[in-house]
């Protein structure tokens, strides 16, 4: 589990949002206070009773070779969505995907999938500074926290995708406000693993920067790769962005979590998916 921070490099007098960098945190264990402070205080999280229910179906868990675990997201029938980060270890290599798990109850999984390859610009790895066994990740890096595992088999989990936002920017805006900027976002934490939970109605705060929202959703480690999700209003829903990082606790006064919105990767997704998969070992 990987959760990214962020990492204040000025005296709080002087502090703008120019001067911030985000970084994995080297532990990711939090003690009950630092979980209370990263949720505003409050704990609004609630258990998903009926996981084999859309859109939470097509929620899932990724681990990787290193023994990282993420939220992943179907968006077609043999592509999930996550977080770059989450396939990424220093110094910039690939943590391959060797398992993708959807519909869990009672600590048990439905469906389990190994045959997977990570379709990840590279050039992230780059982009990421590392830090130890994490990374420091430049803004300049924020929109390119994204990657598509692909399902390598024709034996597919029937189950249904959630839609990518197809709109642009402005149509965004406008779709936020309709529902006063309040999404949904559903993830596996670090403290339920076994668990699908959501926050509901949980609040964007703004944009952080182009391509990257704030919000205030109580996520975990875990959550990283997580859907934030938009519900129009025939009832469909549509995923509009992904959990990308949060501020240590004792920062959370300073900062909003962030997420990638999907208007920052969606014609970038089409153009991933004609590139040869890369080996990682370059």
């Amino acid at each position: 589990m990987r959760i990214l921070r962020l990492i204040f490099l000025c005296l709080p007098v002087i502090c703008s949002s120019l001067w911030l960098t985000f970084a994995y945190a080297d532990d990711d264990t939090l003690s009950p206070d630092e979980q209370l402070r990263l949720f505003y205080g409050k704990d609004d999280r609630i258990k998903i009773k009926d996981v084999g229910d859309w859109p939470w179906q097509a929620i899932g868990q990724i681990e990787t070779e290193s023994g990282n675990l993420c939220t992943a997201t179907l968006i077609a029938p043999h592509l999930v969505l996550t977080a770059g980060h989450c396939v990424l270890a220093p110094p910039g290599k690939l943590d391959r995907p060797v398992a993708l798990r959807f519909v869990s109850r009672n600590h048990k999984w439905r469906y389990e999938i190994t045959q997977l390859k990570a379709l990840v610009d590279m050039r992230l790895g780059k982009r990421l500074k590392p830090d130890g066994e994490g990374w420091v990740v430049p803004p300049s890096a924020a929109t390119q926290d994204y990657a598509l595992i692909r399902i390598d088999s024709d034996d597919l989990p029937p189950l249904r995708p959630i839609p990518l936002w197809k709109g642009d920017v402005s149509q965004l805006n406008e779709a936020l406000k309709a529902t006063g900027r309040h999404v949904t976002q559903a993830g596996y934490p670090q403290d339920f693993l076994d668990d699908l939970y959501s926050h509901e109605n949980c609040l964007i705060t703004g944009w952080a920067q182009k391509g990257v929202f704030n919000h205030q959703c109580d996520t975990l480690p875990g959550d990283s790769g997580s859907p934030l999700l938009l519900k129009d209003a025939s009832g469909l829903w549509s995923l509009v962005a992904i959990q990308s990082s949060a501020p240590a606790p004792e920062n959370r006064y300073r900062a909003d979590n962030r997420a990638v919105s999907a208007t920052a990767f969606n014609d970038e997704l089409k153009a991933l998916l004609q590139q040869p998969v890369d080996s990682g070992e370059k």
